[in-house]
């Protein structure tokens, strides 16, 4: 879709968070398209998201009640297309991250079938970090997991979404970049719903993709059973 990059996955969210989305400027041009795809705007810069097709779908759904609709997320990169390094570096990449301005909503039993967690977080392994500045005893380990599990309990407060970055591995998969303690949480209390919110920075070049996206399954494969 000329200079969008698009989401690795298909999202389900909550038909009501896609359905209040104005139409995006270019909508008229990808009107007959059998897809809905949300365009990210730039939460920093005060730039909305909006819908560039699928109206007809949502309508369809929100007059039917279908509670969950399938969503591509699509992003405008600032990278450059000459730019083959910055995707794939951390530090980098985070210059040019940026974040949707809308909050969405999703049954976290369908973000784990979905299989984009990083690592897999219960009361066992919470807080548990390699890196030594991220370390915690073991009574302050349990005593962080126990209040977040409490707070949980009650619902899920939306003032803190679950990141999933779009494109985040190797530039070919979306990942969830923040949040594992949380989905792990609502899949223990069966929470029906949890808030997320999406982030992007740029996507690897066409011609490394093949090879990048049996890599990036093999490497996710390999996190989440290491954590």
């Amino acid at each position: 879709m000329g200079n969008f990059c698009i989401s690795s996955e298909t999202y389900k969210i909550d038909t009501k968070d896609v359905a209040v989305l104005p139409d995006n400027e270019l909508s008229s041009r990808y009107k007959n398209r059998r897809k809905i795809i949300v365009l990210i705007g730039d939460l920093e810069k005060g730039i909305s998201d909006t819908l560039i097709c699928g109206r007809k779908f949502v309508d369809k759904a929100l007059q039917n009640h279908k509670q969950y609709i399938p969503v591509k997320i699509a992003f405008k990169t600032n990278i450059k297309r000459y730019d083959i390094i910055t995707t794939f570096i951390k530090k980098l990449r985070g210059k040019y991250k940026i974040w949707s301005s809308n909050i969405y909503h999703m049954d976290p039993h369908e973000i784990r079938r979905m299989k984009i967690e990083r690592s897999f977080r219960d009361k066992n392994s919470a807080y548990t970090f390699s890196n030594p500045l991220y370390r915690y005893s073991e009574s302050e380990r349990q005593k962080r997991y126990e209040t977040l599990y409490n707070s949980m309990q009650k619902g899920y407060d939306d003032n803190y979404p679950i990141e999933i970055m779009l494109l985040r591995m190797l530039g070919i998969k979306d990942t969830v970049n923040n949040g594992h303690h949380r989905m792990g949480i609502a899949l223990e209390c069966n929470l029906p719903q949890v808030a997320v919110n999406f982030s992007a920075a740029g996507q690897a070049p066409y011609i490394l993709r093949p090879i990048l996206k049996i890599i990036a399954d093999i490497a996710i494969r390999i996190k989440q059973k290491r954590k």
